[in-house]
């Protein structure tokens, strides 16, 4: 819990006030209660020792805009990104060509992966917004690869295992932020941002993992949760579209205090 005092409000609103005396929202594209929201937790941070970093993370299928969300909102609130590990992944390639071969070394690489930016978001001590959280893979896509045959038993009880001494170590975060998409706007944005390794991926499998993300947002229970219906929104060139996906964040975290 975050408490203000009296001198905290006072600052804020005297810099809420010089900041919309010279410039518009317009000015920064960004709506008027986030700045002041803005203001507001930046002066709480700096009059009150108790403060506690925010963890904001985003969830979502294969092309349903985490990574592009994160950035966004990373740039807008001015918090750390943490983005998922694509570019220096050594078996990604490897996983799409031969799915049951290296899906269990796939799966413990990101298991891995997100355990350690945990460790560093809560090290750092800044508010970070976390592209993929470690619980999607553990509910989601190791789940998914096990049912359709592509992970042995043998290696799925041995990554559930694994997953549930990491979870005793770790703390949700603050704000799971999940977008949801039909498949048919999942297949446009995989080709659209054309990654070659990607084109092995079906709709089949693109499904299932749907059907699990619904199930795993509807009974998620570790804190709050945020669901975006991305299907109809271009936060990438429409700024008001941007501008509405903020104005709901804000609303959330405003709730969180």
């Amino acid at each position: 819990m975050i408490w203000f005092n009296p001198k905290s409000i006072k600052i804020t609103i005297i810099l809420s006030h010089k900041f919309f005396i010279g410039y518009s929202s317009k000015d920064f594209n960004i709506p008027p209660i986030s700045c002041i929201l803005y203001l507001f937790i930046t002066s709480a941070k700096n009059t009150n020792h108790n403060y506690k970093p925010m963890h904001i993370a985003v969830a979502g299928n294969i092309g349903a805009g985490k990574t592009t969300l994160t950035r966004l909102l990373s740039k807008h609130y001015q918090w750390e990104a943490q983005f998922e590990d694509v570019v220096d992944n050594p078996y990604l390639d490897d996983f799409y060509n031969q799915m049951e071969r290296w899906s269990f070394n796939l799966q413990i690489y990101f298991l891995n992966n997100r355990y350690r930016q945990i460790l560093q978001i809560r090290k750092g001590g800044k508010d970070t917004i976390q592209d993929r959280t470690i619980y999607e893979d553990a509910h989601i896509f190791a789940p998914n690869l096990h049912a359709m045959g592509l992970m042995t038993n043998r290696d799925f009880s041995n990554y559930t295992s694994l997953f549930e001494l990491m979870e005793t170590l770790v703390q949700p975060p603050d704000l799971l932020i999940y977008l949801r998409s039909s498949i048919p706007n999942l297949v446009n944005q995989i080709h659209k941002r054309g990654r070659e390794y990607e084109n092995s991926i079906s709709i089949d499998y693109l499904s299932r993992l749907n059907e699990r993300y619904e199930a795993w947002a509807q009974s998620y229970e570790k804190g709050n949760l945020l669901v975006i219906d991305v299907d109809k929104l271009n936060f990438v060139d429409e700024p008001e579209d941007l501008g509405l996906v903020i104005n709901k964040i804000d609303a959330e975290i405003n709730g969180l205090f």
